[in-house]
């Protein structure tokens, strides 16, 4: 089994650091640390990562991991570090194994140091801890706000989605209302033309009224999840009653579905 750590310098070149900006950085480091192990399938609790091995001067100390770690869960854990350490989000876009809401919690590390501070990162080899030095990389205040606003500026998209009006705020300056998504439970908002109002009145008149909305889409980075809607299209899906869902089992009696040789073994 292996470990893994990461060490943090903290206003260098100055005297010590403001108690406050060090708690809200070694908060949002957790935070990270927490996100990315879990990227790389290391499951981690909060209070499981220590601060140790601190120096004196500009603050100092190693992020440390209490858990053992498979060897090549450790090794792309430190790959992973090290490839959002040096990433350029104006020339490059972010790799398969780094969810977006990891690389947001990274960014959000630099964004809490002034423009001239810069966060010392040292990445240490996942197998050699003890005998070597961590290979130094800078988290600044430039690079993150960068990051950070490549990740929160929404996707534009197509499509629908569909669930029930939750909210309806008919005069605002642009008339919207909010959907809550069926699959996620997640809140949508859907701005809608005045062509449109009367699709929207319907709907609000019974309180399960299921909604097919269509048009154009804005997704969150992070979460991977529509946040906006321009409604070109609202129609009503009628839902099954219990009794018309009862009814569907059953109304084929005579559907046999074809299996092959494995899946006929398979179900015994």
């Amino acid at each position: 089994m292996a470990r893994i750590k990461v060490r943090f310098k903290i206003n260098q070149g100055r005297h010590g650091a403001p108690m406050a900006k060090l708690g809200k950085i070694s908060e949002q480091a957790e935070r990270f640390l927490r996100s990315l192990a879990a990227d790389c399938d290391i499951e981690s609790q909060a209070g499981e990562w220590l601060a140790v091995h601190f120096d004196n001067g500009s603050v100092s100390y190693d992020a440390e991991f209490q858990g053992d770690v498979p060897p090549g869960a450790a090794q792309i854990f430190t790959r992973n570090l090290e490839f959002l350490a040096d990433f350029d989000p104006a020339t490059e876009g972010l790799n398969a194994a780094i969810k977006p809401a990891t690389a947001l919690e990274y960014a959000r590390i630099g964004s809490i140091i002034d423009p001239d501070e810069e966060i010392g990162l040292g990445i240490y080899a996942p197998d050699a801890l003890e005998s070597r030095a961590p290979r130094w990389r800078a988290i600044t205040y430039r690079k993150s706000v960068a990051l950070k606003r490549e990740i929160e500026t929404p996707v534009p998209s197509h499509g629908s989605v569909q669930g029930i009006l939750h909210a309806w705020f008919k005069e605002a300056r642009e008339p919207y209302f909010q959907l809550r998504e069926l699959s996620t439970d997640t809140i949508v908002k859907v701005i809608y033309s005045s062509a449109l109002y009367a699709d929207v009145a319907k709907a609000v008149q019974q309180r399960t009224t299921m909604l097919m909305v269509s048009g154009s889409m804005l997704f969150d980075r992070s979460t991977r999840l529509a946040i906006e809607l321009r409604a070109d299209r609202i129609d009503p899906i009628t839902m099954l009653s219990t009794a018309e869902f009862e009814e569907f089992f059953g109304s084929a009696p005579d559907y046999v579905a074809e299996m092959d040789a494995d899946e006929t073994w398979a179900n015994g």
